[in-house]
């Protein structure tokens, strides 16, 4: 896939975490916005940038509709950008599991599906680092507010994109650090 330029707030997107952004002291950011605006690819390389730069060793989670949503919307464009970038993806399908390694670093990135209330059930038990929610509000609550749960890693941040019709009321929220 090839990047021409990122738009101001696509660079915001990617760098709301970093030391000398005005968003740094937020636990989540939220992105609404048209269907193939390019919030969805920002969103994941702002992920696993933010997730390469500050763990070793943790887990880290993609969840979508479904897993197979997931690779398509986001994961094999990501998988390519990464790779430009020299980071090392390696994918272990039977398990909806990512590798990603970099300068001596390696993480492990799940991919869960939030299809109905009976995938809460399926994130139980998990300590995660981050998530990031590709289309949260096309996933149940139950879903969404377990994987906020599982993020109890210290410094643990979250990602929600969602199109501005999404009916969620969470993707019109301006969330604060407590």
């Amino acid at each position: 896939m090839k990047i021409k330029q990122f738009s101001e707030k696509q660079k915001r997107v990617m760098s709301w975490w970093g030391p000398k952004s005005p968003d740094r002291n937020r636990d989540a950011i939220i992105c609404d916005g048209a269907v193939r605006s390019g919030k969805t690819l920002c969103m994941g390389l702002s992920f696993v940038c933010w997730a390469m730069a500050q763990f070793y060793g943790q887990q880290f989670a993609f969840c979508g509709k479904t897993a197979v949503s997931l690779r398509r919307n986001l994961v094999q464009d990501l998988l390519g950008v990464l790779g430009e970038l020299g980071f090392a993806c390696r994918e272990r399908r039977s398990e909806n599991l990512l590798l990603v390694s970099r300068n001596g670093r390696e993480n492990r990135f799940y991919l869960m599906g939030g299809k109905d209330e009976g995938s809460a059930a399926l994130i139980q038990g998990v300590t995660l680092a981050g998530v990031l929610l590709d289309e949260a509000a096309l996933m149940p609550r139950s879903f969404v507010e377990q994987a906020i749960a599982r993020c109890s890693v210290s410094g643990s941040r979250l990602w929600f994109n969602c199109n501005p019709e999404g009916p969620l009321p969470l993707c019109n929220k301006n969330p604060k650090k407590n």
